[in-house]
């Protein structure tokens, strides 16, 4: 491997990630470990960087990623489903946050996978499976912890991933939602958790276009 070619170094737990720069392979992370190279390429492609996420607290960072790897799970803090009915994504009315994509905290013994499955349920009555993994969104704090923090420190991420609907079930409002709908593109890319994750759900409805 060129030197020239490794651009960051990473240790991510068990494993060492050096990123490299691979003219017929851009974007790819190369994972190694032990005294010789298991070469196993991944794709994570930074899209965007957003310092001004008012819920998040300051000094902190957003960094939004277009990803085919599932980050350190304890890392990972909510998981989110962008299922689709044709190219309509569905989507959940919140009672707090208007029209949101359906997801959540990932509870202690659960795998970010079976997080999606369990909340698009509890919020829209419709049972999904998950395809792949499409993005992440890292949430990075550079100041010291916030009292009565319940997001990982330093670094939290959540996840979102591209599902398929198994089963629509007639609709209740419960606690959190109060309705669930199937959004045409120009009308889902208005609303502002799309906006703000525009790049992840582009790419969700032109992998379901695909399949």
């Amino acid at each position: 491997m060129d030197k020239n070619q490794l651009t960051s170094y990473q240790n991510y737990g068990a494993k060492y990630v050096i990123k490299v720069t691979i003219p017929f392979l851009p974007d790819k992370l190369v994972y190694f470990s032990g005294k010789s190279f298991s070469f196993d390429l991944i794709m994570k492609k930074l899209i965007k960087v957003d310092r001004e996420i008012t819920w998040l607290p300051k000094p902190g960072e957003g960094r939004l990623y277009i990803t085919d790897e599932l980050p350190p799970l304890e890392l990972c803090r909510t998981a989110f489903g962008l299922a689709f009915n044709g190219d309509q994504v569905l989507m959940t009315r919140l009672k707090n946050r208007d029209w949101d994509i359906p997801g959540g905290k990932i509870d202690l013994g659960e795998t970010p996978q079976q997080t999606v499955v369990r909340e698009v349920l509890e919020e829209t009555f419709v049972q999904v499976e998950v395809i792949e993994l499409v993005g992440i969104q890292e949430l990075e704090l550079f100041g010291p912890r916030p009292e009565n923090s319940q997001w990982i420190y330093p670094v939290s991420v959540q996840v979102y991933f591209l599902c398929r609907i198994s089963k629509l079930m007639p609709f209740r409002k419960n606690k959190e939602s109060y309705e669930r709908g199937f959004l045409d593109p120009d009308y889902a890319r208005e609303i502002p958790t799309m906006r703000n994750h525009e790049e992840i759900y582009e790419e969700a409805l032109r992998r379901i276009s695909h399949l």
